[in-house]
């Protein structure tokens, strides 16, 4: 394992600055090698944003859950078809928990090495992988409405069964979105878990769109700027605190998302728990070396033992109940092996070619809905 670190730290130190450049190299310098099967497989199948869903949801849940929801732009068999099920899915037995992607990549091969692989395999809940089309790189507010659904929809066919989420950067800004537009899903979920979020935006978007079109801006891009109009109509009325339990963890060390550091992070929500890595388990120990990036948080120890405490406990989760000191001793997360460090840091240059392909590129990010409009700051 700390072979492998150091394999890291020698690419990411030769190309400061520049984590798309770093995360090829990782990927076509060997490193990730031995997880191309597992990339593909995840895009094939748990990655697909192409599935057949025949269960109905009782009761329906489009075209509104609940007369306040917002309006759905986009049709039912689409919003249904971006979710995909695992063959061992339990329909409400175990608790249902959806992946949330983040910009420029799909949940199935987002959360299929670490996260994902991890809550498959334990008794306390049963992954769900919803893949927005355009790789998140659209209109987080579309966005939003794959998630809003997905969520009422695996409650509806879950016997009614509350779900949690689990994201992944931009994917919790379209979660909080959604619980912010669509009442309905405050009722439907149990606990929201935000890994490396960017509720406040990212200094580090202006790099991309700095206000006119670039190779690189994608409106989910332009969204994401500091303090964008976007952002700062989320944050307005109350959406910059929580409205389900909530935890959120990061990492200072954060190449994509800034700031990231309390008291100011991004990643931070009135009213949830907000884990700094470093400021637990220091940047001295595992748990919150360099390492712990954007993408390294979603195989951390300590991030994991929180997302197991919030699952399995009333509320957001609590530092007092999990054993931070060995979490923050340990490189990764008990059952997290090379290969699925090396896939899980293979989605930053994977997200780098689908932001060069996306089209079209745009200047400036989308207008705000009309339900939202009534909360753009003046």
């Amino acid at each position: 394992m700390q072979e492998a670190v150091a394999g890291v730290k020698t690419i990411t130190d030769a190309n400061p600055g520049d984590i798309f450049k770093s995360g090829a190299e990782i990927l076509l310098g060997g490193f990730a090698g031995g997880t191309y099967i597992n990339i593909i497989n995840a895009y094939l199948f748990t990655g697909s944003s192409n599935n057949i869903n025949l269960r109905q949801p009782f009761p329906p849940v489009y075209p509104k859950a609940d007369p306040r929801d917002a309006p759905y732009s986009v049709s039912e068999s689409k919003l249904r078809a971006a979710i995909y099920i695992p063959p061992g899915f339990t329909y409400g037995r175990k608790q249902p928990l959806l992946f949330l992607p983040g910009t420029g990549v799909r949940s199935g091969p987002s959360f299929a090495s670490n996260m994902g692989k991890l809550f498959t395999n334990s008794p306390i809940a049963d992954p769900v992988y919803v893949n927005i089309p355009n790789d998140v790189l659209g209109d987080i507010q579309i966005a939003a409405e794959y998630v809003a659904y997905a969520v009422n929809y695996i409650s509806g066919i879950s016997g009614n069964r509350k779900v949690s989420t689990l994201s992944w950067s931009a994917g919790s800004v379209s979660g909080q979105w959604a619980l912010k537009y669509w009442y309905s899903n405050r009722d439907k979920v149990n606990d929201k878990i935000g890994i490396s979020s960017d509720y406040h935006g990212t200094v580090f978007a202006k790099l991309l769109c700095p206000g006119f079109e670039t190779p690189g801006c994608t409106p989910a891009i332009a969204q994401q700027n500091y303090n964008s109009t976007f952002i700062r109509t989320l944050r307005n009325n109350g959406g910059d605190s929580t409205y389900v339990p909530t935890t959120n963890v990061y990492s200072i060390f954060d190449e994509i998302v800034q700031p990231q550091a309390d008291p100011n992070a991004s990643a931070s929500l009135n009213g949830a728990t907000n884990v700094e890595l470093q400021s637990v388990c220091t940047p001295v120990l595992p748990g919150g070396a360099f390492y712990n990036e954007h993408a390294g948080v979603l195989f951390n120890s300590l991030a994991y033992s929180l997302a197991m405490d919030a699952l399995t406990n009333p509320g957001s989760a609590s530092l007092a109940r999990v054993n931070a000191e060995q979490a923050c001793a340990q490189f990764a997360a008990p059952g997290i092996t090379l290969p699925d460090i090396f896939n899980t840091y293979a989605q930053l240059p994977i997200a780098a070619l689908a932001i060069i392909a996306y089209q079209p590129k745009v200047a400036d990010e989308p207008p705000i809905m009309p339900y939202a409009q009534k909360d753009i700051p003046a």
